[in-house]
């Protein structure tokens, strides 16, 4: 049968249309399909394999929705741009509709649905993401260059003239990931004019003005969409996304508080409740998450999530107070984290309760409670944490005086910033780095002193623990080339390739390509000629400084 080695996932908390999805789909010829009733379940899955498509309802009892889900499932990578997305959902309210066009699926299913409908719709999506299979495989991959090449091709081949909007769509994401918003914009605009209520093209269009440098433009168009129904809300946090750039915070909290409070999204809250915490009112940010923390008690992802962001606002009032005052603070996180984990069990609820744990011991001054929470399987998992629990890390780290993890740590919250799907929680991730990195101290000041604390564990060979501080003076200033020189030299001389995500190859290709004083080139040809004798290279290493001609 065609569509028997097509693999489908169903992500649908009612059992009964679960099924008959299930039997729909079967009697279309698709045969390997897996059920889940929540994100939850599905997560797991992806770690092992990969989805041709996945069919989400939005409404997902007493889950997170549809949307909340794929949004996680991507900022993990586990929803790759080849994998087909549709979404199934019986309410058509303008605002629910909305969020679930922001995650760009490749179609949405409005229940009550035909079998013909449903049939033409997935066929569809099937033909156009094989169509543009070669495409959306380097986008898994991250090469986003050859991926908008190879999209130019078949755009100019036009062999499936009906899926050219669509086409066009990608493109534009294509040149925003690139950094080349002008151009964005310009077919963001093109759309636009050839009908102007096209909003996925106007909110691309803001974006790219945005990006593009041109703020005080795209805050006039986003002035323009406020009180109007469908946009008022994304709106308004957008305007208070630029605004917080700008560290106008009573200007940004004035944007969030033209958005109800039932109305806001998590992630909205989240930010919300935030900015009270940077303008110091605290007592108000407790009061809203509060309120929302409530409101969401049947859905037990959000009301846990909810909890741990609660605790941290305890635990941030009792870092503010004299040793003798944080206990009734301390008390209050320490049950709130106990809620949070109580119905929901796994390593990754497992390592934010940890951390926060050993947060409100640091704070205690009991530190060797601390460190055996930190010492626990799984802590350093970086790859599992979501940023408010790296934020965790950083601090928890600090306070019992690890500053190599804690650094380390906050270059992984750095990294993953950038991958978020989700603006409001970008934004938020923004000002917990900037906080950690206060707390942490300047980034040249803390890579001179693993450099310096580097040099005097080489030379007394003691290289595990110099290739570490190395290391980490290379993550924080990967640009200083005698850092990069240092750690290459140790990791050769210590006969260890690979070091975290530090690879030998990989710095002498940096080194090699910089402009490098006399003495590092001279090291640099010292280090690649015992590369080369370990067969550790794949190009001839550089000739001498000494015996290249002066210009």
């Amino acid at each position: 049968m065609a569509n028997s080695h097509i693999n489908i996932a169903i992500v649908e908390d009612n059992g009964v249309a679960r099924l008959n999805l299930r039997n729909h789909l079967m009697e279309m010829g698709y045969a390997d399909i897996g059920c889940y009733s929540h994100g939850r379940e599905l997560k797991p899955v992806l770690k092992q394999r990969h989805f041709d498509l996945i069919l989400m309802d939005f409404h997902l009892g007493l889950h997170k929705n549809g949307v909340e889900v794929v949004n996680e499932l991507q900022k993990e990578g586990l929803i790759k741009p080849s994998t087909s997305l549709v979404f199934v959902t019986s309410d058509r309210m303008p605002m629910i509709i909305g969020q679930i066009v922001d995650v760009h699926p490749d179609a949405l299913v409005l229940k009550p649905y035909t079998i013909r409908n449903l049939e033409k719709t997935l066929t569809a999506c099937i033909a156009f993401n094989r169509y543009l299979s070669p495409v959306l495989k380097l986008m898994d991959n991250d090469e986003f260059d050859a991926a908008l090449n190879k999209l130019d091709e078949l755009l100019q081949g036009n062999q499936m003239p009906r899926a050219k909007t669509n086409m066009i769509k990608l493109r534009a994401r294509l040149l925003t990931k690139l950094g080349r918003h002008t151009e964005a914009g310009e077919i963001y605009t093109q759309i636009l004019q050839a009908s102007d209520k096209i909003i996925w093209a106007k909110w691309g269009l803001i974006q790219s003005t945005y990006l593009a440098g041109d703020t005080e433009k795209s805050e006039s168009m986003l002035e323009a969409l406020l009180d109007t129904h469908l946009t008022n809300d994304k709106a308004c946090e957008w305007l208070s996304r630029i605004n917080i750039e700008k560290q106008d915070y009573p200007k940004a909290q004035q944007y969030m508080e033209r958005i109800k409070d039932g109305e806001l999204s998590l992630s909205a809250a989240r930010l919300k409740a935030y900015l009270f915490q940077v303008q110091d009112r605290m007592d108000d940010a407790i009061a809203l998450l509060e309120k929302k923390r409530e409101s969401n008690r049947n859905i037990r992802e959000r009301f846990n999530e909810l909890s741990l962001d609660l605790a941290r606002c305890y635990l941030t009032q009792a870092e503010g107070k004299p040793a003798p005052e944080r206990a009734k603070h301390l008390q209050v996180a320490r049950f709130l984290i106990g809620s949070a984990s109580r119905n929901i069990h796994g390593q990754d609820i497992d390592i934010k309760r940890n951390y926060m744990t050993a947060l409100a011991n640091v704070l205690e001054g009991d530190l060797s409670k601390a460190q055996e929470l930190l010492a626990l399987q799984g802590m350093l998992e970086a790859g599992d944490m979501d940023i408010p629990t790296l934020s965790d890390a950083v601090h928890a780290w600090h306070g019992v005086g690890d500053l190599a993890k804690a650094s380390e740590l906050l270059d992984e919250l750095e990294r993953k910033l950038g991958k978020l799907p989700d603006e409001n929680e970008k934004t938020l991730g923004s000002l917990m780095l900037v906080k950690n990195q206060e707390t942490l101290g300047d980034k040249k000041e803390r890579a001179l002193a693993f450099n310096r604390q580097g040099l005097e564990f080489y030379q007394k060979q003691l290289f595990a623990d110099a290739i570490d501080d190395f290391y980490q003076a290379y993550l924080l200033f990967p640009e200083e080339a005698a850092f990069s020189i240092n750690l290459l030299h140790c990791m050769v001389e210590a006969g260890t390739r690979e070091h975290k995500r530090a690879s030998s190859e990989v710095l002498h290709n940096e080194l090699s390509s910089q402009a490098l004083s006399k003495a590092n080139a001279q090291r640099l040809h010292d280090i690649s000629n015992k590369m080369a004798k370990r067969h550790w290279l794949n190009t001839p290493p550089p000739e001498s400084p000494a015996t290249t001609s002066e210009s």
